[in-house]
């Protein structure tokens, strides 16, 4: 592709936020977290990572309480498009509402951007956000995207009128998945990169154990996903 005289490099969602829904969002994941999520009454959500605010938006369309966050405060000006509740800009390792609800959300893999150390943070403030028998419910990548992007994979073509590179690549030693966005925009070439860590599924049990009655779904989207419920101890 031709590229931009100017190039820059932005943080995670800075430039990404824009292309989001029309790049990433994925329609067909969302009939099965709604599942899930609808197995149980609830009344209350906090979302957290809400992204473009896609989920946030069927949730209170469909009459519940919503309460929506994230830490990129581009993400949450796009979602305006889907969601015009609540939209909290917040770390999801280290908050504190003086509220609690029924249900703790976080899907889109969201999860992987934490280190190891971080995850008994991210419990520990779902735990302490919980009515009594409330419910933590994510997803995140399952071991074989590991193998499954050992050789780059790359993508290219036009979002909203914008050329664009898309590279996924594994690594395996330290159990990371790294993408590579490239927007060649009128003004520069604009890069944002991501890497994610891939989880253990056991290590996370025994990290929620503490907290939760853990259920998981290993084959939530066969390969790809693993969604994980825990219920509040």
């Amino acid at each position: 592709m031709e590229r931009s005289a100017n190039s820059k490099d932005v943080n995670n969602y800075s430039i990404l936020a824009k292309y989001y829904d029309e790049l990433i969002q994925d329609v067909e994941a969302l009939s099965l977290w709604l599942k899930y999520i609808e197995e149980k009454d609830f009344k209350t959500v906090l979302e957290l990572a809400s992204g473009s605010g896609v989920l946030a938006g069927i949730l209170k369309n469909k009459g519940y309480d919503v309460t929506a966050s994230d830490i990129s405060e581009d993400m949450k000006n796009v979602s305006k498009d889907n969601f015009d509740g609540e939209y909290l800009l917040l770390n999801m390792i280290d908050y504190h509402l003086g509220r609690k609800y029924d249900l703790v959300l976080c899907i889109c893999d969201s999860i992987n951007y934490l280190e190891t150390d971080e995850l008994d943070s991210f419990f520990r403030c779902a735990y302490e956000h919980l009515n009594e028998k409330g419910r933590l419910i994510f997803d995140m990548h399952h071991p074989a995207r590991i193998d499954e992007f050992e050789d780059e994979y790359v993508e290219e073509g036009y979002v909203l009128n914008t050329p664009y590179q898309w590279t996924i690549l594994s690594d395996k030693t330290d159990k990371t998945v790294m993408e590579h966005f490239t927007f060649y925009t009128k003004e520069a070439m604009i890069q944002e990169h991501h890497t994610q860590n891939v989880f253990d599924v056991n290590d996370i049990k025994d990290k929620m154990s503490r907290y939760f009655n853990v259920r998981v779904i290993e084959d939530f989207v066969e390969d790809e996903k693993i969604l994980v419920i825990g219920e509040r101890k």
